[in-house]
């Protein structure tokens, strides 16, 4: 990375102007420190993003304001969507900070690493999305954030700009088991709690889980089984679905990293009347409430309908230990929970779950 890169006709970064004007009006007179990319994504380089700007900010308290260049169109229309530029969002991260401290390079590289995802797996990111990290989310201090979700930033909102729309998608940072609260609930609400002592939502890599707070974990509680789950969907490859044809039997096998996560969303949905879908590149599985059980297979999509009772039994035996269990009712249903191997960007084994 180095300051201050852009190899484009400056006349025609339009879409980059807009997301200035903003900071502009948000930062009058206040000059970001900014680091822009050696070589862009588009022409060959590792880096997704043109640049990311990072603003000192007294605001609600003293912190840092990054903001990334290069999810949104910043030159020429690009996408082909006329009411949104580009994926339709620029990320910010809010991180607590002293007044004059140095901006850390750990969120640059963070920011590229989920740029990188968006655009190699063309997964776009929006409000109420949740993203484990499966790993502290800054690795120069012992933090418990291993996971993010996203805002709308309170202060940017969504801009106008001559590409189209393009939203400013705040990251914010969370511990584990507030991500499995808004598992069993719904991540939008979860922020708005917090919101209630952090208004602007900033990150502070060395806070304690808000679930700590007695008062604050009995809400989150009352309101997940008073609402449910909102999530309707959960990606991931690591399912699959087997019938032997002469017992019938079937066999839900998932791996240790999906087990947790489904068991908490199944529970947060079907009770509740709805459905959720867990989605691979190729294979589908659609759960659904129902009076007994059922399983139909078609194609790539299988259905899978179940009481509540079911639901209770099934779920209580997802957990991320691996292993296999079979059920009195539905009594010829059987859950099998593989290991699951956690991988760096070189395909190299780091962790193995179950």
């Amino acid at each position: 990375m180095i300051e201050d890169f852009n190899d484009e006709d400056e006349n025609n970064a339009h879409g980059w102007d807009a997301i200035d004007a903003a900071l502009d009006t948000l930062y009058e007179g206040v000059e970001p420190m900014h680091w822009g990319t050696v070589l862009p994504f588009n022409l060959g380089g590792e880096d997704p993003l043109y640049g990311v700007s990072v603003y000192h900010s007294l605001h609600q308290q003293p912190h840092l304001h990054y903001v990334t260049y290069g999810f949104s169109d910043l030159y020429e229309k690009e996408s082909d969507d006329p009411e949104w530029s580009g994926f339709g969002f620029e990320l910010t991260f809010r991180l607590a900070a002293p007044e004059k401290a140095e901006p850390p390079i750990w969120v640059v590289n963070f920011l590229q690493n989920l740029a990188r995802y968006v655009f190699e797996s063309g997964i776009g990111l929006g409000e109420g999305h949740m993203l484990p990290l499966y790993s502290p989310i800054c690795l120069e201090k012992e933090t418990l954030i291993r996971t993010v979700t996203f805002v709308e930033d309170p202060e940017l909102g969504t801009i106008e700009t001559p590409n189209g729309q393009v939203k400013f998608l705040q990251v914010v940072g969370l511990t584990e088991d507030e991500l499995d609260a808004t598992q069993c609930w719904n991540a939008s609400r979860f922020a708005e709690l917090i919101r209630e002592q952090n208004s602007l939502l900033i990150t502070d890599v060395m806070r304690d889980s808000y679930l700590n707070d007695a008062e604050f974990a009995a809400r989150v509680a009352w309101l997940s089984k008073k609402e449910g789950a909102s999530a309707d969907v959960m990606c991931s490859n690591e399912f699959r679905v087997l019938q032997d044809p002469e017992t019938s039997q079937i066999t839900l096998v998932i791996g240790a990293i999906v087990a947790a996560s489904l068991g908490k969303r199944l529970r947060g949905r079907i009770p509740f009347e709805r459905e959720f879908r867990l989605v691979g590149e190729e294979d589908e599985i659609l759960f659904k409430p129902g009076k007994k059980f059922q399983m139909t297979m078609a194609d790539h999509l299988t259905e899978f309908q179940l009481t509540n009772h079911q639901v209770e039994a099934i779920t209580s035996k997802m957990h991320s230990t691996s292993g296999t269990w079979r059920f009195d009712d539905p009594a010829n249903f059987t859950l099998t929970i593989e290991p699951t191997e956690i991988k760096d960007n070189e395909g190299n084994i780091t962790d193995v779950l179950g």
